[in-house]
């Protein structure tokens, strides 16, 4: 039996509404219908990054989660659509889970400067849900912390807290930048963060303390809020920066 052209169609429509219902679809058929499972492989290599991020997320759900959706579900970290980022990323977790060859490849994709900042954003994000325990992780976020993009430095921050292991150099580097930096938007989550930074680097509670308490009385309102909160989490250990 051939497949459904018109189903193999929607897996790269643009409408939200029939990509997920083709992709559905064709998860139910893939069981009893072992053609589709070839034409799924086939389409990992569309030129239509739709398609391909379809193919993929049909074949990780059906079961058939190998190396082979690896380039796709890279691809998809650069999806319009946030929500198939975000799913592309889940995907690439699970996939990491399974096959311990794809956290090297997201090491390098965060360090790949000819790589969109998107790309290098989102790989962020997955690092931060396959390994925040190991130190090649904590590398990544703390070389990504100097990122050309402004975003990916964002994603790194925010991500910092969720870390086991930051490290020193780590921790000292959230300090300067919410002393310092040319993205006021980046102090304010750095504020944000030195609450649960502390809890791993108590060496550093003080400084941060101190630095918490002369920004609390900064020019920029929103800065000073944010210092005020984050002293008073500091001071009594509850709330986590998520």
């Amino acid at each position: 039996m051939m497949p459904d052209a018109q189903l193999v169609e929607d897996l790269g429509s643009e409408d939200r509404r029939l990509q997920r219902s083709a992709c559905d679809a064709v998860r139910e058929k893939i069981g009893t219908e072992p053609e589709w499972k070839r034409v799924l492989q086939d389409l990992l290599g569309s030129p239509n990054p739709i398609a391909r991020f379809s193919a993929a997320w049909v074949l990780a759900h059906a079961g058939h989660d190998d190396l082979r959706l690896l380039p796709a579900l890279l691809d998809s970290l650069e999806l319009e659509d946030g929500d198939l980022r975000w799913s592309a990323t889940h995907l690439l977790v699970t996939l990491g889970h399974r096959h311990p060859e794809v956290y090297p490849v997201l090491l390098q994709v965060t360090a790949e400067a000819g790589s969109s900042a998107m790309r290098r954003r989102m790989a962020l994000y997955a690092l931060r849900e396959l390994a925040p325990d190991r130190v090649e992780t904590a590398a990544a976020f703390r070389a990504a912390l100097d990122d050309a993009s402004d975003e990916v430095r964002r994603a790194a921050l925010v991500s910092f807290g969720k870390l086991l292991e930051p490290g020193k150099q780590g921790v000292a580097r959230a300090i300067e930048i919410a002393r310092a930096d040319r993205d006021e938007r980046l102090r304010r989550i750095a504020v944000a963060v030195l609450p649960d930074l502390a809890q791993r680097e108590v060496g550093l509670r003080d400084a941060i303390a101190t630095l918490l308490e002369a920004l609390s009385r900064d020019p920029d309102a929103s800065l000073a809020q944010a210092a005020r909160m984050a002293a008073s989490r500091l001071l009594h250990g509850d709330g986590r920066c998520e």
